[in-house]
């Protein structure tokens, strides 16, 4: 048996992968039991055995510092959160959940208050300073305005952009490159039949890679305790130490510090609203299994 490569998985599209080794790209058949076992992401790295010229079998997968199933990437270095308060006015709630995905996985967060030349300073201070002060990286852009501070932000790193529809993202990756392909090629090319749904796909753009994943706007919420929600927002999850009861959901229990802290000012409401709503919307959820 010869030895394995190690490569890594640029497209993932139904059960075939693209996989880039030696500035070189193969078709990567997945073995069924590594598919069911492993998934196999994109950007996951991945031991394979050559077939031909341009095929290779994918034995099993690397180790991985972090994933989503949905959209089914892994290994990300910064996930960039694009939000605008106009054209779309959007929810801060999905803001919230993919801050606190990405803590979950300790997954480095920008974010960007984005259509920034529809609003006035004084609209996305106040949320600039907010998610500022809970430690989290904040720029406000436009595509009209200068983007030459956050591409260089993004260099060097694997990238996932996600935030609501509408809200721009494809728009702004043009932008900052404007030679970012929407779609290049298809796994067709290498005689495996054509493209019949969406693929995810890593696109290397100046020194940046950027996770181009169509139909996935907003990461999706797993299964999770509340203990889990919890630790979604740190500044309640730090509170909460000083609540009377170790098992408060901060509900209606007395003596709650977080809802405390909330009457004080000192937690966010809009925050406090996120987390009430994670929560009953996985009670709710929990109920339907």
């Amino acid at each position: 048996m010869r030895a394995l490569l190690l490569g890594r998985v640029l497209r993932r599209e139904r059960y075939n992968v693209l996989v880039s080794y030696d500035n070189s790209v193969y078709l990567g058949l997945v073995k069924k039991k590594v598919w069911e076992q492993d998934k196999v992401l994109v950007n996951d790295r991945v031991w394979f055995e050559p077939i031909t010229d341009t095929e290779v079998s994918v034995e099993r997968t690397g180790g991985r510092k972090n994933y989503f199933l949905r959209p089914p990437v892994a290994n990300l270095d910064l996930l960039v959160y694009v939000h605008s308060f106009k054209n779309p006015q959007c929810d801060v709630r999905y803001l919230d959940l993919t801050l606190g995905l990405a803590t979950l996985q300790s997954i480095s967060v920008l974010v960007l208050f984005h259509k920034a030349d529809l609003l006035r300073d004084e609209d996305v201070q106040p949320w600039t300073n907010l998610y500022n002060s809970l430690g989290y990286d904040v720029m406000v852009t436009s595509v009209y305005y200068d983007l030459s501070a956050l591409k260089q932000r993004l260099r060097g790193k694997t990238v996932l952009f996600s935030g609501p529809t509408g809200v721009g993202k494809s728009s702004l990756v043009k932008a900052l490159w404007m030679d970012a392909p929407v779609r290049v090629g298809d796994i067709s090319r290498f005689g495996r039949g054509k493209h019949t749904t969406s693929w995810v796909e890593l696109l290397p753009l100046d020194g940046t890679y950027v996770v181009d994943a169509p139909g996935f706007s907003l990461l999706e919420m797993p299964a999770m305790n509340p203990w889990d929600i919890q630790r979604m927002f740190p500044e309640i999850e730090t509170t909460a130490k000083g609540c009377f009861f170790s098992d408060c959901l901060h509900l209606k229990e007395p003596s709650c510090a977080v809802k405390e802290a909330v009457k004080k000012g000192l937690i966010a409401e809009s925050r406090y609203n996120s987390y009430l709503y994670f929560l009953d919307k996985q009670q709710e959820e929990a109920k339907k299994r």
